[in-house]
């Protein structure tokens, strides 16, 4: 019998010369690799964390995928800290939504070599700001995150040529930051390995 995709999510680490998938399970309370696979990459495929051979990595997604044995179609990508321009502002608390990404987005151009046009920009509110001398009203901390957006889209297009929708693009250090806090990862026998994957599958228990 056919097997259909499945609707859980798959952690992927594009590293420089392998490429990792894990999708994980709650049993309990507690989560674990549910299925896990790799394919190795070849040299040319990504060159300092960028996408150099979209079709040669995506046919390695691919590989990974059969790997594991996972039905998973929703995939959470991430992006290396050398493609990324991350600083922390402080803007007003209290804000609407979309206030805040006016504001988020006229503090990015002070920030970026390039056009904020052919940047993509995400940001995440830290909580309030310490109050500073000659500052009238409350203000939050809030952590900036830009990228070109053409790495952004290599990664996006060799995803949707692997046959599996992304749902999620991190940052790598925000990821391993979530792995190593929830640590299951530590169990497995290749443990380390898998450590930036796990991060990413965590998206789908809302970390």
């Amino acid at each position: 019998m056919r097997r259909l995709p499945g609707w859980g999510l798959l952690g992927v680490d594009v590293g420089h010369d392998a490429i990792r998938v894990v999708e994980l399970v709650r049993r309990r309370g507690t989560l674990s690799c549910r299925y896990r696979g790799a394919a190795p990459l070849a040299p040319g495929i990504m060159l300092e964390g960028n996408v150099e051979d979209v079709p040669a990595l995506a046919a390695a997604l691919q590989q990974a995928c059969r790997d594991s044995g996972s039905t998973c179609t929703r995939v959470a990508l991430a992006m290396p800290a050398t493609a990324l321009i991350t600083h922390a502002i402080r803007l007003p608390a209290g804000l609407p939504e979309e206030q805040l990404e006016i504001l988020v987005e006229l503090e990015a151009a002070q920030y970026m070599p390039f056009a904020l046009e052919d940047a993509s920009l995400d940001f995440l509110t830290l909580g309030p700001a310490p109050p500073l001398a000659g500052k009238q009203g409350p203000e939050i901390d809030v952590l900036l995150v830009a990228a070109r957006r053409a790495s952004v889209q290599r990664r996006l297009d060799a995803a949707k040529a692997a046959g599996l929708q992304a749902v999620v693009m991190d940052s790598e250090a925000l990821a391993v930051q979530a792995a190593l806090a929830q640590g299951g990862w530590q169990a497995l026998p290749d443990g380390g390995a898998y450590q930036l994957a796990w991060g990413l599958a965590l998206h789908r228990y809302a970390r």
